[in-house]
């Protein structure tokens, strides 16, 4: 692609060099020697014993160095100048190489460019192809969810049409829903004033208990009292009739004679069987009136405890 000049250098005298363009070329063949047996040992030189001499080199007696150190100086110089040379090519080369870098370069970033655009692009076409199938399945996810909770809605609505004041009810009967104030006097005033009513109820019937004893007694001693009083009248009333008897006898043996006597002493014996039944009968009523005036004050006494227990 590239024609690269080459230069040599060729020895055309003892002192010239001259460049030219072909490289002049020689094929050498070198032969490996035979192989060679072990060489003889050296021969043994034993000691030197003599007295050592030295000998003095003046300058100028062995080589003259301007004349010896031209060739090499030359050599040098030429060497100078062909590396020169090639280096200088080799950076006219360098610099072509780089230029044909920088523009390939240019063309590659720019086919870089161009894919990174169509990339790109079918990115976005993939991504806008991506966003409308997300969507659209969104979408339909959302129907599917909505008539789903439009038919959850109406079954617990039916469902629950029962269930929910059941519910309500049976809280209520356990007392989850109460009234504060209803509340508040059944847990504090209600058993303050059952213990207080328990209490004087309690007062009540200890003094009815007292007042209905106290009674029996006094009952009890007028019954005893009634029961002796109608004894001795018992007593009073047979001792008559026994004194009436005998009298009528003796009227009866002296009243055969005449019918006068006997009709008086009739008349006595009637009035005086009067007169004891009207004592039995006034006896009987007093009985009475006084059963009568205990029953009263007791009906009383009763009143006017219920009056009490009631205030």
């Amino acid at each position: 692609m590239y024609h690269k000049t080459r230069y040599c250098i060729e020895k055309r005298h003892s002192t010239f060099f001259s460049i030219i363009d072909r490289i002049e070329e020689a094929d050498v063949d070198v032969q490996t020697d035979a192989f060679l047996d072990r060489p003889p040992s050296p021969l043994f030189i034993p000691q030197s014993t003599g007295k050592d001499v030295s000998t003095q080199i003046e300058d100028g007696d062995l080589f003259d160095f301007d004349l010896e150190v031209k060739p090499i100086v030359e050599t040098l110089v030429g060497k100078t100048v062909e590396q020169a040379l090639i280096e200088v090519a080799e950076e006219e080369e360098l610099a072509e190489i780089r230029e044909q870098q920088r523009e390939y370069e240019e063309l590659r970033n720019a086919e870089l460019i161009e894919l990174q655009r169509l990339e790109e692009q079918e990115r976005r076409l993939r991504a806008e192809k991506d966003r409308r199938m997300r969507q659209a399945q969104d979408s339909l996810q959302a129907e599917q969810d909505v008539a789903q909770k439009v038919a959850a809605r109406a079954f617990a609505k039916a469902y629950l049409q029962d269930l929910v004041p059941s519910v309500f009810n049976n809280l209520r009967e356990n007392g989850y829903f109460y009234d504060p104030v209803e509340h508040e006097i059944e847990t504090s005033f209600m058993p303050w004033l059952v213990d207080k009513t328990l209490t004087h109820v309690n007062q009540l019937v200890l003094g009815r208990t007292i007042l209905d004893s106290i009674i029996r007694d006094v009952v009890n001693q007028r019954i005893d009292d009634y029961e002796k009083l109608a004894d001795t009248l018992r007593q009073v009333i047979e001792g008559a009739v026994d004194m009436g008897t005998s009298t009528g006898d003796v009227a009866q043996g002296s009243g055969q004679n005449t019918d006068r006597p006997e009709s008086a002493h009739g008349e006595h014996h009637g009035h005086s069987e009067h007169h004891t039944n009207e004592e039995g009968e006034n006896h009987t009523g007093a009985l009475l009136n006084d059963e009568a005036i205990d029953e009263r004050d007791e009906d009383q006494l009763n009143a006017e405890e219920d009056a009490g227990g009631e205030q």
